[in-house]
């Protein structure tokens, strides 16, 4: 049977009004993980134990600039990164790799422009200053720390940094820290210097001077619109030891909360994780 025109118009209002819809809830999408928050999933463990594989996280975007969706392009500035945040950034790729293009990264910031930094021990040394580290017992960290499975070689510290609201977290490796004199010594006998200079980390193949660099970085001076970051998992986490530095304008970032945690290769969640905020 023929459509009435009274039908036909109620049918194309219809599919109007749909679209409408459709078309805002696209663009609410759109503008809100643009401009406020995005989902971030940890894939690796060098934020253990702050951040867990299989953590899912909302990233706040305004936190530092306004920028173009979807680009490195800054419309304005909101705040200044601050020491201790933890951060979403792009990968420097400073090697120029094609695999590494538009990764993303995840970071505490330890050192803001104009800082001065020396790594000793691993133990970062900001303004001649060494960062405070508490050791605490598996005991009385696991609590604090919901999904965290801590071992006998994986001793906990609190870290203060200074300028920073919150402590937090970090994780050494015991076999590591006994070696660590050992290491420098033999160091100093093949280079003759106790630390290795941060653009020699970054374009060396050496695994002997990557692992120093790890943990013996001579003193350097962040430069404007630079910050140095690193892994909570310190012993494990390739960051500015490594790479240097992460320019402003690769900042996506600040990570605010974890909205779900699966743990890895097992249907499985970590309901504990839900709504933690990382500091």
């Amino acid at each position: 049977m023929a459509s009435t025109p009274e039908t036909t118009s109620t049918k194309k209002s219809f599919f109007n009004e749909d679209n409408k819809s459709l078309f805002w809830l696209i663009a609410l999408i759109l503008f809100v993980r643009g401009f406020v928050v995005e989902p971030f999933k940890i894939p690796s463990g060098s934020m253990i134990p702050t951040l867990l594989v299989g953590d899912h996280l909302f990233v706040s975007k305004s936190s530092y600039d306004i920028g173009l969706p979807f680009s490195n392009v800054k419309l304005f500035k909101v705040s200044d990164p601050n020491r201790g945040d933890v951060a979403v950034f792009d990968y420097p790729n400073y090697e120029k790799a094609p695999d590494k293009e538009g990764i993303y990264y995840i970071k505490r910031i330890i050192g803001i422009p104009g800082d001065r930094i020396t790594v000793r021990g691993g133990i970062p040394i900001i303004n001649e200053t060494p960062v405070r580290q508490d050791r605490m017992s598996p005991e009385d960290a696991s609590p604090l720390l919901p999904g965290y499975d801590p071992t006998p070689d994986s001793p906990l510290f609190l870290e203060t940094l200074s300028g920073s609201q919150n402590k937090h977290w970090v994780q050494r490796y015991q076999t590591i820290l006994s070696e660590l004199p050992y290491i420098a010594s033999e160091f100093k006998k093949v280079s003759g210097k106790d630390c290795l200079d941060l653009t020699s980390a970054m374009t060396s193949k050496n695994s002997f001077e990557r692992f120093v660099a790890m943990n013996e970085v001579c003193t350097f001076t962040i430069p404007e619109n630079k910050y140095f970051v690193m892994g909570d998992n310190r012993d494990d986490s390739a960051d500015g030891r490594e790479w240097g530095f992460v320019d402003r304008s690769l900042l996506k970032g600040r990570a605010l909360m974890i909205w779900i945690s699966k743990v890895p290769d097992v249907w499985a969640l970590r309901f504990s994780r839900t709504g933690l905020k990382i500091n």
